[in-house]
């Protein structure tokens, strides 16, 4: 370099050559750089990719997740819907025969099996009945006469009917005896409706009576 100072042109080469030479380490460098910030672009949009797609993946796994619940749920209340039908007729015709019972001869019978029940039941001296207003017309002096005798226990008529469509209700002090045609019907409907919708279901083993 010492041998180059006082040659303006040898110096002038020695600086163009160098800073070629530099120029090339540059562009080199620089190179180098952009690969690998494009590698690492590379590299970032490929896993925002995967991210996505897993988090796409976990979308649609929550969205068939919750139509599959969805599914279900209206699968169970379908079923419900189809087994209650015939289940609810049964219990519509029920309830007709029951309304009509009442205007039937045969009524006083049933009102004093209900008496008797409630006598039974109870283990009182006496009671006080009050049936529908039908049935109330229907416990006269003579009836409630003979159904004591029969029952050993002193029958009383209620001052007011119950409010209710048939059945009666059986009283002694604050004890009652609660033998209304729709309080032990609303019985009935718990204790006998998966044993109804077993003997309804098609395939399913008939009970013996």
């Amino acid at each position: 370099m010492a041998a180059i100072l006082g040659d303006p042109e040898a110096l002038a080469a020695e600086v163009s050559k160098r800073a070629h030479h530099r120029a090339v380490e540059i562009a080199e460098e620089a190179t180098r750089r952009a690969a690998a910030i494009l590698e690492a672009a590379k590299e970032e949009t490929e896993t925002i990719r995967r991210q996505s797609a897993e988090a796409a993946e976990r979308q649609i796994a929550s969205l068939t997740r919750r139509n599959s619940a969805r599914a279900e749920l209206e699968a169970q209340r379908r079923f419900i819907v189809l087994r209650e039908a015939p289940i609810q007729q049964v219990w519509q015709a029920a309830e007709e025969h029951l309304r009509d019972l009442v205007h039937q001869p045969a009524y006083v019978d049933v009102l004093k099996g209900c008496a008797l029940a409630a006598a039974h039941e109870l283990g009182v001296n006496e009671l006080v009945l009050a049936a529908d207003p039908v049935g109330h017309n229907l416990l006269s002096p003579e009836i409630l006469a003979q159904w004591s005798k029969e029952a050993g226990v002193r029958f009383l008529r209620a001052t007011e009917p119950a409010a209710t469509w048939g059945g009666l209700l059986a009283t002694s002090g604050r004890t009652r005896f609660d033998a209304t045609f729709p309080t032990q019907f609303a019985l009935a409907q718990e204790t006998l409706r998966e044993r109804v919708f077993q003997i309804l279901s098609p395939g399913s083993p008939k009970e013996t009576p």
